[in-house]
């Protein structure tokens, strides 16, 4: 007679929950080279995704950015934008930390109200500017 194994109620509740999250490939990360405006910089972007809360989580990683001002005159920084499409508008989400004489540049953490959408980094005359200009150094499409 063989032995029969029984899981019950909670056992099969726990075993479908591992298999979810076992399912769950963790943050999607991109590679990400610049633009033909910044052809030497390449990126390293990472989002989390939460579909349940309609949220990602970004993080970009930057190396060997073009200063700003050699983009555009008077430009002094880096502004990281998101959209849900060609049809919508630029939300600006951070700004990069940018270090001119490493000429790297980071955003440790921004949040982001989609979960598929279009990500741009560009160079820009002052931290908060209403909408991106022509000058972007990367860009990417965000989605699982």
């Amino acid at each position: 007679m063989k032995p029969r194994i029984s899981f019950g109620r909670e056992g099969m509740l726990t075993l479908a929950l591992a298999l979810l999250l076992a399912a769950c490939g963790g943050p999607l990360e991109y590679m990400v080279k610049g633009t033909p405006s910044s052809p030497g910089t390449d990126a390293k972007i990472k989002a989390d995704v939460n579909n349940s809360t309609v949220i990602t989580n970004v993080s970009i990683e930057a190396e060997n950015l073009t200063p700003p001002d050699r983009l555009m005159p008077g430009a002094t920084s880096f502004v990281v934008w998101a959209r849900k499409d060609s049809g919508s508008q630029w939300q600006r989400i951070g700004s990069l930390q940018f270090d001119a004489g490493k000429r790297t540049g980071s955003l440790p953490q921004a949040t982001v109200p989609l979960t598929s959408f279009e990500l741009i980094v560009s160079a820009e005359q002052e931290n908060s500017p209403k909408s991106p200009s022509p000058h972007v150094v990367l860009q990417q499409k965000i989605a699982e």
